[in-house]
Order: C-alpha cells, then sequence, then structure tokens
C-alpha cells in the first residue's frame, strides 16, 4: 500500500485542524445567534405585555377601552408574527388582532400586581407545528375591572431565518475547508522545499564522493541538527570507505608477496631435474610461505569478528602476574634462540577475556623478541592506576621515530618495509591488540625514548564498560 507523502500528511493535518475549529466557531456562532434572537423577541413580548397592561390602567371602563383598541393595537404591529388579544373577567373578546390565526389559549393568567419578566413567557403549537411563545397577564382598568391581556408570537419566521443563516454558514465553511486546504498544501509545499533540497544534495552522493557535505545555509533551525547528523554519518562511511581501500591495497599488495614467492621458486625448480633433497627444501619454503599466508588470513578474519556488534568476550577474573608469567614461558624457546631474556613482575587481579588477554600480550611480545639486540632483556610487568590495570612491555632496541608512533596500530603498517623479518609478520598484530584493547574499553600506547628503549602499554579498565 501506497504511503501519503509528508506533505500530504500535514496538509491533511491542518485541514483537519482548521475544519474542526472552523466548525466548532460556526456552531458557537450559530448557537450564540439563535439564542440572542429569541432573547430578543421574549423580551420584546414582555415589553409589550407591560405597555399593554400600563395602558389599560389609564382607561376609566371597558366602553373606554374598546373605543380605544387602535391604541393597543399599534402596540404589537411593529412584527407581522405578532398576535393580541384582550377578553373581560367574563371570557368576551375585547380587543382581537391575530392576523395569523396564532393559538392564544395560554393555561395560566399572571396576577395583575406581579411584575412581567421572559421566564413567564409559554410555549404553544399551531396548526402547521411551529412554535408560538406567549403568556397572558391580568390587567385591571381605573374602575376595578379586571382584564386578560394576552401577547404571542409566531416563531416561524425566525426559525426560517436561522434555516438560511445554518445553510449559508455550511456554505461558507465548505467554501473555507477548500480555500484551507489549497492554502495549506501551498504554504506546507513550500515550507518543506529546504527538505527537498537537501534531499536533492544527498541523492547526488556517491561512493565516488563521499567528501561532500549538506548544506543547511537555507534551512530552518530545524534541520540544522539532521543536517549536522548526516554530515557526521557522511564524514564516518567515508573514513570507513577510505579504511577499506587501504586495507584491500595493503592486504592485496601483503598476499602478492608470498604467493609470488610460491610461484618463483616452482618456476626455477621446474627449469631442471632436482635432487630429492632440493625438493624437500623447495616444499618447505613453500609450507613456510603458506604458512604465512594462513596466518594473514587468520589475522584479517579475527579483525573482520571484532569489528561485528555481535563480537561477545567471555570475561573471567584472573591473576594477570600468573598469566604474564605463562606467556614468558611459552616464548622462552624463542627467547633462548634469540639469546633474549624476559622478565615478569607484578600482580593485579583483572576482569577481562582471558584467551584475548594472551593474544595481545603475545603480539606485543612477538614485536618484541624481533627488534630486540642479543644478550638484552624484554621486561614485562603489571601495575595498577587509577581506574586501570596497566600491562607494560619494554625492549631495547634501535628506537621508533615519533612520526610513526601514531601509525604503528594501522593495519599492514610497517615502521620500515625492507626489513628482512617482514616475510614473519604482515603488519597485522599491533592492530590486533589495539581491537582487542577496545572491545574492552581500554586503549593501547606506543613510547620510544632517545635512548632506544620501545614501551608499549596496555590500558585495562578495572570495571567493564
Amino acid at each position: 500500500m501506497r504511503t501519503l507523502s509528508l506533505t500530504a500528511r500535514l496538509t491533511l493535518i491542518f485541514t483537519l485542524v482548521t475544519t474542526t475549529s472552523f466548525a466548532l466557531v460556526g456552531v458557537l456562532l450559530f448557537k450564540a445567534a439563535s439564542q440572542r434572537i429569541i432573547e430578543q423577541d421574549e423580551t420584546n413580548l414582555v415589553l409589550s405585555a407591560r405597555h399593554l397592561r400600563r395602558l389599560a390602567g389609564e382607561f376609566a371602563a371597558l366602553p373606554d377601552l374598546v373605543a380605544h383598541q387602535d391604541r393597543l393595537v399599534i402596540s404589537v404591529l411593529g412584527d407581522a408574527s405578532n398576535a393580541l388579544r384582550i377578553t373581560g373577567s367574563d371570557g368576551q373578546t375585547l380587543v382581537d388582532h391575530n392576523p395569523l390565526h396564532l393559538p392564544l389559549a395560554f393555561p395560566d393568567t399572571i396576577a395583575p400586581d406581579q411584575r412581567l419578566v421572559p421566564t413567564m413567557l409559554e410555549s404553544l403549537r399551531d396548526t402547521h407545528g411551529d412554535t408560538v411563545r406567549g403568556m397572558a397577564a391580568a390587567g385591571k382598568l381605573q374602575d376595578g375591572t379586571l382584564i386578560t391581556i394576552i401577547v404571542a408570537r409566531s416563531l416561524a419566521d425566525r426559525q426560517l431565518l436561522l434555516r438560511h443563516y445554518q445553510r449559508d454558514m455550511v456554505r461558507r465553511l465548505l467554501a473555507g475547508m477548500a480555500a484551507a486546504i489549497l492554502l495549506g498544501y501551498l504554504l506546507i509545499r513550500q515550507a518543506l522545499r529546504p527538505l527537498r533540497t537537501l534531499a536533492g544534495q544527498a541523492a547526488t552522493i556517491s561512493a565516488h564522493n563521499l567528501g561532500t557535505r549538506l548544506s543547511a545555509s537555507n534551512a530552518p533551525p530545524e534541520l540544522h541538527a539532521l543536517t549536522a547528523t548526516l554530515n557526521d554519518m557522511l564524514s564516518r562511511l567515508e573514513e570507513g570507505f577510505s579504511r577499506v581501500w587501504r586495507f584491500t591495497v595493503d592486504l592485496a599488495h601483503d598476499l602478492r608477496t608470498p604467493i609470488g614467492n610460491l610461484r618463483g621458486t616452482n618456476e626455477v625448480a621446474l627449469t631442471r631435474p632436482r635432487t630429492s633433497e632440493e625438493y624437500q627444501a623447495l616444499l618447505g619454503s613453500n609450507i613456510e610461505e603458506c604458512d604465512r599466508v594462513s596466518r594473514m588470513i587468520e589475522n584479517v578474519l579475527f579483525l573482520a569478528r571484532a569489528e561485528s556488534p555481535q563480537f561477545a568476550l567471555q570475561r573471567s577474573v584472573f591473576d594477570v602476574g600468573d598469566e604474564l608469567q605463562l606467556i614468558g614461558d611459552y616464548f622462552e624457546g624463542i627467547a633462548a634462540d634469540a639469546e633474549v631474556d624476559i622478565r615478569v613482575a607484578g600482580h593485579a587481579r583483572l576482569l577481562a577475556d582471558r584467551d584475548l588477554f594472551r593474544r595481545a600480550v603475545g603480539n606485543l611480545l612477538s614485536n618484541a623478541l624481533r627488534y630486540t639486540p642479543r644478550h638484552h632483556a624484554i621486561d614485562v610487568r603489571v601495575e595498577e592506576a587509577p581506574g586501570a590495570i596497566r600491562i607494560l612491555v619494554e625492549n631495547p632496541g634501535d628506537g621508533i621515530a615519533p612520526e610513526h608512533l601514531d601509525k604503528l596500530f594501522d593495519r599492514f603498517y610497517r615502521v620500515d618495509r625492507a626489513r628482512g623479518d617482514s616475510a614473519h609478520s604482515a603488519g597485522l598484530g599491533l592492530s590486533i591488540v589495539r581491537s582487542i584493547l577496545d572491545l574492552h574499553g581500554g586503549r593501547v600506547t606506543a613510547e620510544s625514548e632517545p635512548s632506544g628503549t620501545t614501551r608499549f602499554t596496555l590500558w585495562f579498565p578495572t570495571a567493564p564498560p
């Protein structure tokens, strides 16, 4: 099912709010106007009844009232819907003005000394079913004769007027709704123009121009945060693409070397017959190159898994000093061949993934063994720091230039690619160390002193993030 656009949704909401407001105001105005008209008619009826009662008090007797009935009728002649009837105490009609033949048989008669108010009005129904409002009030002549004054008014014309007013109001409401829909659509479309501009800018960005950034110079303040967030995302994507590109280039370069060695040695071996000893040496060399490729692939896969959100650590509490001693014992044979001593010192309790901890320290030790001169020692010790456990791996050597320190943990980075032992290292060991520390919420630092001493420090937080 096709969803509505943001412009259509906002237009519908705007129309709904506007229509509801118009309808509510129209209903309130209609009720107010109806009530005002009814109140005005009722007030006029009461005033007419009061005036007629006062006029009746000026006449001496019934013959004077009948003789001046025109004065009485004039009181109700202002409206064709009005009716007047005056009867004597015996029920005889003295004055009758009822052009619409309205029913005037109101059941209650108000006493002559009682003040007339609108709440005393009563309602009847005429032959057409229309409402008739009126009252019967007693009056007294100068000679004390009692008369009954009946005033009434038909509400048919008022009801007709209100129906016309209601139809006009509905037509104007519908016209207002149509205008609101059109005007709202145009205004909302214009208001969303900066959003369409940003969408157009985003549509031009691809993997080939990730350096492009969205511009919010003409956008409203509400879109500035969105633009900044999208630009930050583009920066991260650009960095990620750049890292992937560099990673791919470096991986291809490092894989090309062992593959080239395999091909070269095999081609040389095929140029002429060889002895079994020579073939055995060739196969041994090929196995070494295959091992190098396997290690490289294993390290690349580990880095890929470490960057996955689903990678889970198997944390446990262990003694760091004991683990460092075990790692030192593992490298004892290699250190003896290189005539290098490994000295372990310190103890501390740490909550971390034991296997990853061993791999991180092992990579640093393996790196240190390659660059430590003979008859020297590598110091591995653990220290407690505020909020962290530090593991230091320190070895003497030629030292590392300051411009290389920040790049040591980049993938496939080597300070000197021309080193003879590059065949044993693909430049991923320190990258793995950094990934392991990132997984634990820690960090790894490298320092190199002018004396040639190089120190790597692993910072493990005492409390897991």
